[in-house]
């Protein structure tokens, strides 16, 4: 599930104009800034003559980078050659290249350096304003074909929110930079108050209030994947239940046959529903929450894995029966894919939340549940761990703390939440030690 951010009200007067993106120029030579994406990021493009080279066509080069300590030079290139013969590669052909003698490597290696495959991207519809600048029109040809290059797309996607549990539609453009609009609740916005006044400030997005959008409340938080360039997403959800003591209450109480749980619990295990259940092609409620728990990871190890996007935009939330610690670490070893700098900062973030938990008044009295850790790395090595989603976290009655390491006895509100971290942190350190 994806809430896009909508970057067409990005404009800019006098400038060469493509949607999602705004080009300007900045000097007759080729130099020119690109501004992308909801935080108006802004990227150098350089149009560089070479010294033409021995059996070599190529005599001007496109490259790019984001100005800043970090990209200080150009992290990647773009052959531009004179002539040539059309080919079927649809970049190549915009601007009328030839592959040459070992193809198109060029082009693969820019889209190796994007972080992404060697697709192309999305194709945009292009509006083109030269207004009063003189540019010369092969110039903005190259320039209107450049933001379409493979090399674009970390820029396009970089700013895209993915939802990957829960409700849809429940996240929107905030149209402020580095935030995103989340459906507002009573409980969530109680503890995201709270939370800015508590240890764990740091370790939750920050709450930046609620604001009205279309006769509905949101809150205003912190877009935890501001400043990742393509970011590989894992929500884990954490204890050893996702339901609260007074849901399993209020379901035994007024039990109702629910035909939709039947069809979940049925498309996971067509034998896990009894012959009576099958009867009425239905189950209660609280039948389904603790089947749900007890087929995943949640009961054995205090955590589930609920979904994956990788950096290609693909997603998987296919983990339901994921119950092993060997499965799981299975799962995490795919993430970081190999990353071990990736890894040690997943374990070193774990370690100082654990650590933060420990001390927070917060944690100690309040029954978490329903919320997840969000992982977050992209191709550059940068990687963090927050905790979201606090709709289901409740405060505990006068007097009452939790342990969060205690097997939950119903009654006890014990949620397990430590006790899942403990063994996230087991299955990734074992991974940092092969």
């Amino acid at each position: 599930m994806f809430a896009e951010q909508d970057t067409s009200h990005r404009s800019a007067p006098h400038q060469g104009r493509v949607q999602g993106s705004v080009l300007s120029r900045r000097d007759p030579l080729g130099l020119l800034c690109l501004y992308t994406g909801a935080r108006a990021t802004k990227l150098v493009l350089e149009l560089t003559e070479l010294p033409r080279r021995t059996g070599k066509a190529v005599s001007q080069w496109w490259s790019w980078w984001e100005p800043g300590p970090s990209h200080s030079k150009p992290r990647a290139c773009y052959p531009v050659p004179k002539a040539g013969v059309p080919c079927s590669v649809s970049v190549c052909a915009d601007l009328n290249l030839s592959p040459g003698p070992k193809g198109h490597v060029a082009h693969e290696a820019l889209a190796a350096s994007s972080g992404f495959g060697r697709g192309a991207p999305a194709s945009l519809t292009h509006y083109l304003h030269t207004g009063t600048h003189c540019f010369q029109k092969s110039h903005w040809q190259k320039i209107r074909t450049m933001v379409n290059l493979p090399v674009m797309s970390p820029f396009r996607k970089r700013y895209s929110w993915v939802q990957l549990a829960g409700h849809t539609g429940s996240f929107k453009a905030a149209g402020t930079s580095g935030l995103i609009l989340k459906r507002s609740s009573e409980p969530e916005r109680y503890c995201l108050g709270r939370l800015m006044g508590d240890a764990l400030r740091g370790c939750v997005p920050t709450f930046h209030g609620v604001v009205e959008r279309d006769g509905e409340s949101y809150l205003q938080l912190q877009d935890l994947l501001d400043g990742f360039d393509g970011p590989c997403v894992l929500d884990c959800k954490m204890g050893v239940r996702t339901y609260l003591e007074e849901e399993l209450t209020k379901a035994r109480e007024r039990p109702k046959l629910r035909k939709d749980m039947y069809k979940k619990m049925l498309a996971v295990d067509p034998e896990a529903p009894t012959e009576e259940e099958h009867a009425q092609r239905a189950v209660t409620k609280p039948r389904y929450m603790q089947w749900r728990e007890g087929i995943s990871s949640s009961t054995t190890l205090g955590f589930r894995i609920e979904g994956i996007k990788k950096a290609d935009g693909s997603c998987s939330t296919d983990f339901k029966t994921t119950r092993s610690r060997e499965q799981v670490t299975r799962v995490f070893e795919e993430f970081v894919q190999g990353d071990m700098e990736v890894l040690r900062r997943y374990l070193n973030r774990l370690q100082q939340i654990r650590d933060t938990l420990e001390v927070s008044e917060f944690f100690r009295k309040h029954e978490v549940i329903g919320s997840s850790l969000l992982f977050v790395h992209d191709h550059c090595h940068r990687a963090g761990v927050w905790l979201i989603d606090f709709g289901k976290t409740t405060p505990l009655p006068d007097g009452q703390i939790l342990d969060h390491r205690r097997p939950w006895e119903e009654g006890n509100r014990e949620d397990g939440y430590l006790l899942g971290l403990d063994n996230l942190i087991g299955i990734l350190a074992s991974l940092a030690e092969r």
